[in-house]
């Protein structure tokens, strides 16, 4: 009677070690889960992010003129914005000309900056833009 039940069934042993492989099995399933999550949730803030500082470039291109210097604001609660406009020079440094060139040329860096966690993360933008110079800014150099 003990050969016929003993090979019929699974011993405690094995139901013990089938368990933990199940167990560790389901923890690593809901970690890549609530993983891929959170990547989901970062990539839509770098895609808001990104659109903000779309908007601002658009808004920054249409101007009539550039001023050097930085310029910081919000969009809502959670996002903000920095813009930093700088003035190339398109003249090679150490040489001496009486050349003046008939338009400025401005870097724009805009910086999108938000709170994700505890993470600060930013999203850049960076473009150039050209201006005739005005008479005023000729007199100036």
């Amino acid at each position: 009677m003990n050969s016929r039940m003993g090979g019929k069934g699974f011993t405690l042993l094995e139901v013990v070690v089938a368990m933990a492989i199940l167990g560790i099995g389901l923890i690593v399933i809901i970690e890549l889960f609530g993983g891929g999550l959170r990547l989901g949730r970062t990539s839509q803030e770098y895609t808001r992010a990104v659109g903000y500082a779309r908007m601002k470039m658009e808004e920054v291109s249409l101007a009539k003129s550039l001023e050097e210097g930085v310029q910081k604001g919000e969009f809502d609660k959670n996002f903000r914005w920095q813009v930093d406009v700088k003035k190339v020079d398109l003249l090679p440094p150490g040489k001496e000309t009486d050349y003046q060139p008939p338009v400025d040329l401005y870097r724009v860096r805009i910086d999108v900056l938000w709170k994700s966690g505890y993470k600060e993360r930013t999203a850049r933008v960076e473009s150039y833009r050209v201006l005739k110079k005005t008479e005023e800014s000729g007199k100036k150099s």
